[in-house]
């Protein structure tokens, strides 16, 4: 059977693209290796909770993602703020109360985005002024750290921060994706930190990627791994790792960075794909829920360096029990199947509280994933960003990945699936 679009992937990206083609009369099919759409977003239930093991918040600074969830009449949640807030300089630890924990990162956040009023001036144009931003655009986070003038207090509470921001080492991690999250934002430390983590579907994120879903008809083939793409005699040819061979006039692929690797293109893609696709993007953490024991108060505590050095109070269960949530650097450092590991990683950052359960869904080792959100390696701007973008023939790139505005985000997603919807629809006419 022959389509008019093929849609690889159905997460966020590519559930949009599908509709936007569908919508425009195209016939369409999605086609997905898991068994479920949402991509590295997906709500799941656990110890009676349902929980986000991927992407879970939103906020109104993202454009496209809030018109979505105005579109589907979709009800949000607040977070609860920490009543206590732990720091670590050096191996001590200090406490006291948020908002005197934020005036110490403050210092530290202020100085490593200066100047990104100049860099990023429309946010949402990465490119815009792309000789001001290339300076940025060639150093590591660490490289950038390096340049401030931070007592210990101050470095180690930035470092930490950045470290659950970045999802990924220091030294590996791109500068820019800080001061893109912060321009986005809206320009302060205060407001990244909300557009990151305070927000949430009351239903999950699930009841939004099924909104957009169901918001055209198009065919969905669900755990259907593709092995291979051929683009020949202007068509296309999909190749799934069953045998089957699917054809369209054009195929929009909606996979992560990291992930592209895992598929055939015949011809090869364009020598400046390849090296985008060899650089990879940098996230390799961890998001592990903890079903806790001890004190009954919100709990936030940092830690750089840490397993999972970002921890923080998600519910107070009525039997004085809690979930906590804990963002790591690096999967392979936090193994939550072992509780015994769990609970002297947890005393390491939260002392008095005992590890009841654990749970992670281990993204890196996901080989369609390969990654958590986007933080672009030096170097992405300024010599990938525009290339992964452009349309290789009849393919279309698109994905959360490759998003000008909100990358790594639901809302980044939803503009790169709008935008390759629009693409092709357009080729089609």
């Amino acid at each position: 059977m022959s389509y008019d679009v093929i849609v690889i992937g159905g997460g966020f990206a590519g559930v949009t693209a599908a509709r936007e083609a569908a919508r425009g009369g195209a016939k369409t099919i999605l086609v997905e290796a898991r068994d479920r759409l949402g991509g590295r977003t997906w709500t799941h239930r656990w110890n009676d909770t349902d929980i986000e093991l991927g992407g879970g918040w939103v906020h109104w600074h993202q454009p496209h993602v809030w018109s979505e969830i105005t579109r589907a009449g979709l009800a949000v949640e607040l977070g609860e703020d920490a009543q206590v807030s732990g720091w670590f300089v050096g191996d001590e630890r200090r406490s006291g109360t948020l908002p005197e924990r934020d005036a110490i990162a403050e210092r530290g956040w202020n100085q490593f985005v200066d100047g990104v009023a100049d860099a990023l001036p429309l946010p949402h144009d990465p490119l815009f002024a792309s000789d001001l931003l290339a300076r940025f655009d060639g150093q590591t986070i660490a490289e950038r750290m390096d340049e401030l003038e931070l007592d210990d207090e101050e470095r180690d509470v930035l470092a930490a921060e950045l470290e659950s921001l970045a999802h990924g080492r220091l030294d590996d991690a791109g500068a820019v994706s800080v001061l893109r999250w912060h321009a986005l934002s809206g320009g302060s430390l205060a407001l990244t930190q909300q557009t990151g983590g305070r927000i949430t579907f009351r239903e999950g994120t699930q009841s939004l990627v099924q909104a957009i879903a169901s918001g055209a008809e198009f065919e969905t083939r669900l755990s259907t791994p593709v092995a291979a793409v051929s683009q020949h005699g202007g068509g296309i040819e999909v190749h799934t790792r069953a045998g089957e061979t699917l054809g369209a006039k054009l195929l929009v692929v909606a996979v992560p960075l990291n992930a592209l690797g895992g598929i055939e293109f015949d011809p090869p893609l364009s020598e400046g794909k390849q090296e985008a696709i060899e650089l990879g993007q940098a996230s390799r953490g961890i998001k592990i829920f903890i079903h806790a024991r001890g004190e009954r108060v919100f709990q936030n505590a940092i830690k750089p360096g840490h397993a999972f050095g970002y921890l923080d109070t998600e519910i107070l269960y009525p039997d004085g029990t809690q979930l906590l949530i804990g963002f790591g650097p690096d999967a392979e450092n936090c193994d939550a199947t072992d509780l015994a590991s769990v609970q002297r990683q947890l005393d390491e950052i939260l002392p008095g509280y005992e590890a009841l359960a654990a749970t992670a869904h281990d993204w890196l080792a996901d080989e369609v994933s390969r990654g958590t959100w986007a933080i672009h390696r030096p170097g992405w701007y300024t010599k990938h960003h525009a290339e992964m973008q452009r349309p290789e023939g009849a393919v279309i790139f698109a994905g959360s990945d490759f998003a000008n505005g909100w990358a790594g985000f639901m809302d980044g997603a939803i503009e790169s699936g709008l935008r390759a919807g629009a693409t092709a629809l357009h080729k089609l006419v």
